[in-house]
């Protein structure tokens, strides 16, 4: 069966795909801020958050700002938004490393992964307001809906479904009834039912608490 548009709805661009993502790492790395729980669960939701950190970047790589890059040569406004997309992701990468290497190191006190988790918190924040405020809204009149429809595939696991299955239920867990309606409704009816029935329940009983 064919898949839905999943950014593309009544003829306008529909992010609510990509933003949910968005709201998952804002979320994922504020709990990781403030949580109490032990540092054996804190580092399982570090790697969660950190897998689904690179996956998503790497995914807007291969799939939209390419594309985008194309479509601005030779526009100067254009251009140099992207050169500040990524001057962003370079300070956000080292950063990640630093914190993996530090949960990866058992010597590591609280009071230094806070300080790297909330160090890493601001980066990403500013640069994902800035995509949505900015970049966003004009990706959705430079790409076609095609394009468009490849990159919300892409983000959300594109073909694999393994991917899907882990990408879904986390973006989607925390968010408003809404949202995670809307979300859903952009997938084809196989993959609801396989949300419904193994992703989430997979997604909750390995997901352990903070």
């Amino acid at each position: 069966m064919a898949s839905p548009s999943t950014i593309q709805r009544t003829g306008r661009p529909d992010w609510t795909l990509m933003t949910a993502i968005h709201d998952a790492l804002r979320r994922d790395l504020d709990q990781l801020i403030h949580t109490t729980a032990s540092r054996a669960a804190t580092r399982a939701r570090w790697e969660v958050f950190s897998d689904q950190l690179r996956f998503h970047l790497a995914a807007e790589h291969a799939a939209m700002w390419p594309r985008v890059r194309t479509r601005l040569t030779g526009d100067p406004r254009g251009e140099a938004l992207l050169e500040a997309m990524e001057d962003e992701l370079w300070l956000i990468g080292p950063l990640q490393a630093m914190t993996d290497d530090a949960f990866d190191m058992d010597d590591t006190g609280p009071a230094r992964l806070r300080q790297l988790l909330t160090r890493l918190r601001t980066k990403l924040a500013s640069h994902l307001a800035h995509e949505e405020a900015d970049a966003l809204p004009l990706i959705s009149q430079i790409l076609s809906p095609g394009e468009l429809e490849e990159v919300a595939v892409t983000i959300r696991g594109g073909t694999a479904v393994g991917r899907a299955a882990a990408t879904v239920p986390w973006a989607v867990a925390g968010a408003s009834p809404d949202v995670r309606n809307r979300v859903l409704s952009q997938l084809p009816a196989p993959a609801r039912l396989l949300h419904r029935t193994l992703w989430l329940p997979c997604h909750t009983r390995n997901t352990p608490p903070l």
